[in-house]
């Protein structure tokens, strides 16, 4: 077995606790160092799995060597961070969104290319098995062609419990268009293979005391014919729907999770292990991306086609 690659873990939250356990349950990888602003926070887990810790990020590379980082971090840090690690000679896993900006994702595939280093994106829903299906689904033409696609998504997007900086412009880059509609994309994007040639979107914001939007549709045209539609809802409720409308045949995911199909307009469950494996199938594809394989992971000039229709829906 080769010598594992060490990786550092910026960002304890609860996303960053996935990520840690997913290294856990690597071959390839060894967390070798935790990062986060909190103290108390991180050097209770530094103590747990037997690393060093760090409360600045811009510490690390002076102190020991690592393969790579993965960053979990306010989106407004995203871009700044990647760009310190990737010129300080780490390979960088960046949570989505990539970054707040076309503007500032074309600075981090700068620094990725200027230092021969690989920038991955976290979009990780594409390694839910219910996706992964679809995406098989799809490929295989068993219910004709895919002409369009509808998502729901209703939340109380605006509770205590959501850390300030997602409910300001200035540090999260938008709303729930932003945080939610990254998702949505990377899920049209992976499993189509393709790219809108359209955007329309309405955007707004009831909730007057913050400048992000809480609401929002967006629709999407592409060359072929297939068309999309998105609905964000931050106020109440909860609720989380896609739908795949073929030429034969209908797909739904509720939750991320549950797949069922109908082609008479009755719903039948499909068979989808939902394993939660999906951070260490992502690990794994970031490993093979590092090994110069081919990988699912979304890479940087990818994710900045994310952001870049994110911009136009904003627009």
């Amino acid at each position: 077995m080769e010598n594992k690659k060490k990786i550092v873990v910026v960002g304890t939250g609860i996303i960053g606790l996935e990520h840690i356990k997913a290294i856990e349950a690597s071959e390839h990888f060894s967390l070798c160092a935790l990062c986060d602003v909190n103290k108390e926070k991180v050097s209770a887990l530094a103590e747990e799995y037997n690393v060093p810790y760090f409360t600045d990020y811009h510490e690390i590379p002076s102190s020991l060597n690592a393969d790579a980082v993965i960053l979990n971090l306010p989106h407004f840090l995203h871009c700044e961070s990647t760009v310190f690690f990737l010129n300080n000679g780490y390979n960088v896993l960046v949570e989505k969104p990539m970054a707040n900006s076309v503007k500032e994702c074309d600075e981090m595939i700068d620094a990725a290319n200027r230092n021969n280093k690989i920038l991955a994106v976290g979009h990780v829903q594409r390694f839910f098995n219910a996706n992964r299906k679809v995406k098989e689904i799809v490929d295989s033409g068993k219910l004709g062609k895919l002409c369009m696609f509808t998502e729901v998504r209703t939340t109380d997007y605006f509770t205590q419990a959501r850390p300030k900086w997602f409910l300001s412009k200035k540090t999260a880059g938008g709303g729930i268009v932003m945080n939610y509609g990254a998702h949505a994309l990377d899920k049209l994007c992976y499993i189509t293979g393709k790219l809108p040639d359209q955007v329309n979107a309405s955007c707004g914001n009831c909730k007057n005391e913050y400048d992000i939007e809480g609401h929002a549709q967006f629709m999407l045209k592409y060359p072929d014919g297939l068309s999309a539609c998105v609905t964000f809802s931050a106020y109440s409720l909860s609720d989380y729907d896609t739908v795949y409308y073929f030429t034969n045949g209908a797909l739904k995911v509720s939750d991320s999770r549950l797949l069922s199909y109908s082609t008479d307009g009755t719903w039948c469950p499909v068979d989808v292990d939902e394993d939660g494996k999906y951070m260490e199938r992502q690990l794994e594809e970031f490993y093979n991306l590092l090994s110069g394989k081919t990988a699912d992971i979304a890479d940087a000039l990818y994710s900045k086609n994310i952001i870049r229709i994110i911009e136009q829906i904003y627009q």
